[in-house]
């Protein structure tokens, strides 16, 4: 029977392993070039941070804005055209004159629809009655509407 040798450990820490044992230990301190067990290093010293600059919100300069001012409407003049002109069936001039197109407009359209359904009524006799009428109610409401329309567009 021949008698193999011991296997040399080239590092000289390790133990004899017998059959079984695990090859892996916790190392020798006292091999090794491990600085001894002490307290733990103390922690190190933050360093103060500087703070950020701080940047105020500047506004920036715009001149001051004043939208182009409206000139300003007179009521007299837009109640002096709706009654001369509605004289001629022109109503809704002074609405239009103070700014209310919409109002101006359908006061014009409104009376000439009527006044075309009064002529038709003149043929059963209803619209000789019905036609002054209605020239009356617009003689005294769009004089009205039209000085209504002036002080709204004044007032803004």
């Amino acid at each position: 029977m021949s008698h193999d040798p011991e296997p040399q450990d080239p590092f000289g820490d390790t133990a004899r392993l017998s059959p079984g044992a695990s090859p892996w230990r916790e190392p020798d301190p006292t091999k090794h070039d491990l600085a001894p067990y002490g307290p733990p290093p103390a922690a190190p010293v933050p360093v103060p941070v500087p703070a950020p600059p701080v940047f105020q919100q500047v506004q920036p300069y715009y001149p001051a804005y004043a939208p182009p001012a409206r000139p300003l409407k007179s009521t007299g003049a837009a109640v002096m055209l709706e009654l001369f002109l509605g004289l001629f069936g022109l109503f809704g001039v002074g609405a239009l004159y103070a700014g209310r197109a919409g109002l101006g407009v359908t006061l014009m359209v409104s009376y000439w629809l009527l006044f075309w359904v009064n002529v038709a009524l003149a043929l059963v006799l209803i619209g000789f009655v019905t036609g002054p009428l209605t020239w009356l109610f617009y003689m005294i409401m769009s004089p009205v509407l039209a000085a209504r329309a002036v002080d709204q567009h004044n007032a803004h």
